[in-house]
């Protein structure tokens, strides 16, 4: 019943924002991938991350404050994400003239609720007691949750593994190997990391960046 209410949940909201802006544009290439035509980051990268949030269909917890910063636009709770996929189709050697283009929504979950609430709670000065904190989770909750579906179509399975095909980017074969020889990358600060992601609101010229 959930799947099939989520499932329709997407189908509506991508139907009535068809012609809306996404809340950010993911192209990916055969080597690398950029954000909204930003600098280029390899598939291994640790920025990569952005991308498996992509796949769970979840909000990315840890750049909802640079999020807020560009003022990417939300809908009904959710972020739109336009992925422009330049890369050869299976079978297919050469790179096509045009990308396929799909959208996936990327939904809240318990963490990205939390972090929306630690950031009410600083706007309002810290002066929330738990019985504030649990009265506004209960309203957010209300609001990002989507309407019950009681009359649940057996298609919709179907449908529902159509769109998680399509919205998912994913890593090439040869990207993958060659992660796997490589060493690991080491941790980098956390402000080095949101310097990284900062670049996609203000592009510069395209360069690589490849883990160390």
């Amino acid at each position: 019943m959930a799947g099939y209410n989520r499932t329709r949940f997407v189908e509506e909201l991508l139907e009535r924002t068809e012609s809306s802006p996404p809340s950010f544009t993911v192209h990916l290439h055969s080597e690398y991938w950029t954000l909204n035509q930003g600098s280029k980051f390899l598939y291994n990268n640790q920025i990569a991350s952005l991308l498996d949030d992509i796949r769970a269909h979840r909000i990315p917890v840890d750049f909802l404050d640079l999020f807020e910063a560009a003022k990417v636009p939300f809908y009904d709770g959710c972020m739109i994400v336009e992925l422009l996929d330049y890369r050869p189709q299976r079978n297919k050697e050469h790179t096509p003239e045009k990308p396929e283009r799909t959208r996936a929504v990327l939904h809240p979950n318990s963490e990205t609720l939390w972090a929306d609430i630690c950031s009410l709670n600083q706007r309002s000065g810290g002066k929330w007691s738990d019985r504030d904190a649990l009265a506004i989770e209960a309203q957010l909750l209300l609001a990002i949750s989507p309407p019950l579906c009681l009359d649940p179509d057996p298609h919709l399975t179907r449908m529902a593994n159509h769109v998680l095909r399509v919205s998912t980017p994913t890593v090439p074969v040869s990207l993958k190997r060659k992660a796997a020889a490589m060493e690991p990358e080491e941790d980098e600060t956390d402000k080095a990391r949101r310097a990284k992601i900062m670049q996609f609101m203000t592009p510069q010229t395209p360069r690589i960046h490849a883990p160390k």
